[in-house]
């Protein structure tokens, strides 16, 4: 016979949020399932004539690669062939990847000196293939704030804003525009959040000359990864919210009619826990699928081995025993008026 006490507790442990499980398989019928179950966080994707290739969060740029979206989806080696001289040893964060003028190039977020423990700035690699290798290009960080200890950045981010903490820039972005310009967004790391702008040179491998980078906007929170589209209706962005350590992280969309101005934006949610079924559902990008639709892959965590979210509270990367990663999925998207929408979500072949 069942101990009854002892079934009590657990039900109210975990109702408390003392103890932290998966969610019952009887539960995922309707919930989405990762295209790609390893610790694959913040994925980056683009289209090629062969297939997609995905970029994560880790040592050197792990990726991965697959012939369609749902896959298979199979994981390679990291992809940067070294770290440039101006960066220290560390992990390199949340990249994003493009092709230009014939070239495909990395913008990355790597450690460095003077601005602390996680304290990174940004470079660009580039490689003849989607596949790499990646090599840094030039001796200096493409932005880097200039109370760090590197040589002087393209984009010095001048004169400094005392308002905000001395943590680096994170969460690289490129995007181009209708008339063919191409811009570098990223974040200014930590609390309060801003996302900046910064316009590129026609290489991409180079801030445009003269220019300096604006705020778009900022935060109290924290609000990251921001990624960027035009639409008929205005210039419509993705960014991260809340603490990518928890169930609670969750995708908004921003929308503006001015690329450079976003005093009068709206926006809404995307992606977040109850909607979704997911744990912490963040770090989105975008690409053209087939027929044109348009396709967010993005992560969320899954726990103990299984396809199944993370259910509970607290920080998964401190619960070793609950084998917490951040798996890969991907959500086909409408529009309506103007907003994107969640049509559906791929599952894995």
């Amino acid at each position: 016979m069942p101990n009854r006490g002892a079934a009590r507790l657990l039900v109210l442990l975990t109702i408390a949020g003392l103890l932290s499980v998966a969610a019952p398989a009887s539960a995922d019928e309707r919930v989405p399932r990762p295209l790609l179950n390893v610790d694959f966080p913040d994925p980056a994707v683009v289209a090629t004539p062969g297939g997609l290739v995905a970029y994560a969060t880790g040592d050197r740029v792990p990726h991965a690669w697959s012939r369609g979206a749902d896959g298979p989806w199979r994981r390679g080696p990291s992809l940067l062939t070294h770290r440039p001289s101006w960066s220290r040893e560390g992990g390199v964060w949340a990249v994003d990847v493009a092709r230009v003028r014939g070239r495909w190039l990395l913008y990355y977020a790597t450690p460095v000196h003077g601005i602390g423990e996680t304290g990174r700035c940004i470079g660009v690699a580039r490689a003849s293939s989607a596949r790499g290798p990646f090599r840094p290009v030039g001796r200096a960080p493409l932005v880097c704030p200039s109370y760090a200890r590197t040589p002087a950045a393209q984009d010095p981010m001048l004169p400094r804003d005392r308002t905000l903490p001395r943590a680096g820039v994170i969460d690289p972005s490129w995007f181009r525009d209708e008339d063919g310009a191409t811009y570098l967004l990223y974040k200014t790391d930590r609390i309060p959040s801003t996302v900046r702008i910064v316009p590129l040179a026609r290489d991409g491998q180079a801030v445009k000359p003269g220019a300096t980078s604006v705020e778009l906007f900022r935060s109290p929170g924290v609000l990251e990864n921001p990624v960027l589209v035009r639409r008929p209706e205005g210039y419509v962005m993705l960014a991260s919210e809340g603490d990518w350590t928890r169930c609670g992280y969750r995708t908004r969309w921003l929308r503006s009619a001015s690329l450079l101005d976003w005093t009068a934006a709206d926006g809404g949610m995307l992606l977040d826990k109850d909607t979704t079924g997911l744990c912490g559902p963040g770090g989105a990008d975008l690409v053209e699928g087939r027929g044109g639709r348009l396709l967010a892959f993005l992560h969320g965590w899954t726990c103990r081995g299984t396809t199944l979210p993370c259910a509970g509270s607290g920080k998964w990367d401190h619960k070793p025993r609950q084998r917490g990663r951040r798996a890969m999925y991907a959500a086909r998207l409408d529009w309506v008026d103007g907003v994107p929408q969640v049509a559906g979500w791929l599952r894995p072949r």
